[in-house]
């Protein structure tokens, strides 16, 4: 999971550069156009499936949570030792292993990621955009 989003970091990185570019140049062509619209094609394809990802382990990681509260609230309810044991294990597990989709184990996948993801590409783009411009 870490590899396909890296990969789509640097997808979208490289499609909105490519989009940017012709626009912001003076020498604006009309052949461009076909490039502009290839890229922002593939832009908004790569920017689904990374938005689809993130929103999926915020979803499952948000429920994970919920089901805790859950168990934490059923523990006081049941009046079976058994089920009362069982159900306890199971809240001590969650509370000492909560449910992370992490990156390598250096980030974790959800919206805090997808914001520094949307700086990130930012600062890129802003980068490339001044390093085109002194090249030509």
């Amino acid at each position: 999971m870490t590899i396909k989003m890296a990969s789509y970091f640097g997808w979208i990185a490289f499609d909105l550069s490519e989009v940017f570019y012709p626009i912001l140049t003076k020498n604006f062509v009309q052949s461009k156009i076909m490039t502009i619209v290839l890229h922002t094609v593939c832009f908004c394809n790569h920017m689904f499936k990374f938005l689809l990802i993130n929103y999926m382990c915020e979803t499952i990681n948000t429920k994970a949570k919920a089901t805790a509260d859950i168990l934490n609230r059923l523990s006081c309810v049941t009046c079976d030792i058994e089920i009362h044991e069982i159900i306890l294990q199971f809240s001590l597990r969650i509370v000492h292993a909560p449910l992370r989709f992490c990156g390598i184990g250096l980030f974790q996948f959800g919206f805090k990621f997808l914001h520094g993801f949307i700086a990130t590409v930012v600062v890129i783009i802003l980068q490339a955009q001044v390093n085109k411009q002194k090249f030509i």
